[in-house]
């Protein structure tokens, strides 16, 4: 008894400590900022931001203007002037003038030579016109670059969002079945259904079980993506209810088509390749005049002093840079043929995304509707299974029928979210929803 009591008191001053230790560890957590705890909802404005600023694809591609950038101060320079030396001594003391030695510049000839090429045709200036053409060519090729990843970052955050509701949907559903299951188990116990019927109720919600197991590990392989997309470690959570969906309408008319198809950047980067191959060409049919190369000469000879005059240049004969010119001649045909299937191309895409879109939200708005009115036929099948007024067999009919139309719901959903982020990536307004 004694030894009870001391055990007794020994374990008071524990648990004493231990709800200290309690009550600390509850206090420092409470005093951390709510930010710290809450995640914020990423929606789809936030993805498109995020990889935007943080993307390393689009760092290393703006590093491409910067080599471009390069080759126009490559193309402004002049060419450096050509110092020429040549120098005769005389060798034989026989051959002296009187009273000269070796190194008496009467027994010497020198040649000073100073030249440099010389721009005819405008060839530097067009060479600079040709590199700055070509960095307004990366700046839009940069820009297309950015248009296919945020679709490809939107795409990733559409499959999250996905798997996320498909989470909370086999979750909330899974909780009713195991509801189901319970009272299965009690109406088994007083005999007012048979094995049979319970048994339906339990593989439905072990069925369900794994969807929904699956759905989870499958919306944190979408998390994972969306890391390295974001190019962060921070906790991330989908936002379900992302309003962008439904406060815009990235629908064009007719009239805006033009002026849609103009803005895409892959139609710009046609275009822009047309004019650097316009640019080129003009170079081409300048580098066919031969490049002169003038100087003058200071020559002085046995003490004697000469000036003169130097000149160089190749007898165009021959070559006059024939092959470039004409591989200049098809690079711009080319460029033409690019750009004109190019604006066709974008004109039917974004015709297409249209009118996609117009069907799955007509889609969305009509499935809202049969999920509301299949909502109410199992509840009123619920209530008569649950007063006795119907079998367990029509229960989880109706309740099958219900899951299936969620399941569409759902997919429809899924659809319509795709149809807008196509019409933005099609209409080219995907780099812009972040900063509307």
């Amino acid at each position: 008894m004694m030894n009870c009591k001391a055990g007794m008191r020994n374990g008071a001053p524990r648990r004493h400590g231990v709800r200290m230790w309690v009550a600390v560890v509850a206090g420092i957590w409470a005093g951390q900022p709510a930010e710290a705890q809450r995640v914020r909802p990423l929606t789809l404005s936030d993805v498109i931001r995020q990889v935007q600023e943080n993307s390393p694809e689009l760092r290393a591609g703006k590093l491409n203007q910067e080599l471009a950038k390069a080759d126009v101060v490559t193309a402004g320079l002049r060419p450096n002037p050509s110092l020429n030396n040549q120098s005769l001594q005389l060798m034989q003391p026989s051959h002296f003038p009187e009273r000269t030695g070796a190194l008496n510049n009467r027994n010497r000839q020198v040649w000073w030579q100073l030249t440099t090429p010389v721009n005819v045709a405008g060839q530097r200036q067009k060479s600079v016109a040709l590199a700055e053409e070509t960095v307004e060519l990366q700046r839009r090729m940069l820009a297309e670059t950015e248009r296919n990843l945020l679709r490809a970052a939107a795409q990733t955050w559409l499959d999250a969002w996905s798997a996320r509701q498909t989470v909370l949907y086999t979750e909330r559903l899974q909780q009713n079945l195991d509801t189901l299951v319970q009272i299965s188990d009690v109406r088994l116990k007083n005999q007012v259904i048979t094995q049979s019927d319970r048994s339906r109720t339990q593989l439905l919600a072990d069925q369900y079980r794994l969807r929904g197991r699956t759905a989870r590990q499958e919306y944190q392989n979408q998390l994972t993506r969306l890391h390295y997309l974001l190019q962060t470690t921070d906790s991330l959570e989908i936002d379900r209810t992302d309003s962008l969906f439904f406060r815009t309408d990235p629908r064009v008319s007719e009239q805006l088509l033009a002026e849609r198809v103009q803005g895409r950047s892959d139609v710009q980067v046609a275009e822009q390749a047309i004019t650097v191959s316009q640019r080129n060409a003009d170079l081409q049919h300048a580098l066919r005049v031969p490049r002169p190369e003038l100087g003058a000469i200071y020559n002085p000879q046995n003490g004697v002093p000469y000036v003169g005059f130097y000149g160089t240049m190749a007898l165009p004969f021959f070559n006059k840079n024939q092959g470039e010119i004409q591989k200049a001649r098809v690079a711009e045909d080319q460029s033409r043929q690019i750009a004109d299937y190019t604006r066709r191309q974008a004109l039917t895409e974004i015709q297409v995304a249209l009118r996609s879109y117009a069907t799955q939200r007509d889609n969305l708005t009509r499935y809202a509707v049969i999920r509301q009115q299949a909502a109410q036929v199992l509840a009123s099948v619920r209530y008569a299974y649950f007063r006795g007024g119907t079998a367990i067999v029509d229960f989880l009919e109706a309740q099958r029928a219900m899951l299936s139309i969620e399941e569409e719901y759902l997919a429809t959903e899924v659809a319509y979210r795709q149809a807008y982020i196509d019409l933005l990536f099609a209409t080219g307004q995907i780099q812009r929803i972040a900063n509307p």
